[in-house]
């Protein structure tokens, strides 16, 4: 039987995210290990568990939060209110958001960090829940794997 279907679909996700710590931060990365931004360690992840991805690379160091939204919803994630593990975090910065990072737990997250120049998890403090401005959930709806 094959392995994910063991597991549930959302801690699949946490773990092929945690798969990813240490990989050097590079803008618009898409390949473990060599770098990834934050946009793309949510598409490596899903991609992993054999999810269809329409990646875009039209994006600059600070994406439109309009943008990351509509990915987000294209892909098949609902805005929820309460986070669980293996949601989508979206943050603010400049008044919209332009971040995005992998719940690993309630509170805790996986991204690929700037400033940490790296994929790092770390807890989910103030600096993060001011920054919050949405939590998205992916179904794992099984007709949109590749």
């Amino acid at each position: 039987m094959n392995e994910f279907f063991l597991k549930n679909p959302a801690d699949k996700f946490v773990e092929e995210a945690r798969a990813c710590l240490g990989t050097p931060f590079h803008h618009q990365g898409r390949k473990k290990e060599i770098g990834l931004d934050c946009i793309g360690l949510v598409v490596v992840a899903l991609c992993a568990l054999g999810f269809k991805v329409a990646d875009r690379l039209d994006y600059g160091l600070r994406p439109d939060g309009s943008s990351l939204v509509k990915a987000l919803v294209e892909h098949g994630a609902q805005k929820v209110m309460f986070l669980q593990k293996g949601d989508i975090l979206l943050f603010r910065y400049d008044h919209q958001p332009q971040h995005v990072a992998i719940a690993s737990s309630p509170c805790s997250l996986i991204h690929a960090f700037a400033p940490a120049r790296k994929v790092v998890e770390t807890q989910i403090g103030p600096y993060w829940r001011r920054r919050l401005v949405g939590i998205y959930r992916f179904t794992f709806d099984f007709k949109n794997k590749a």
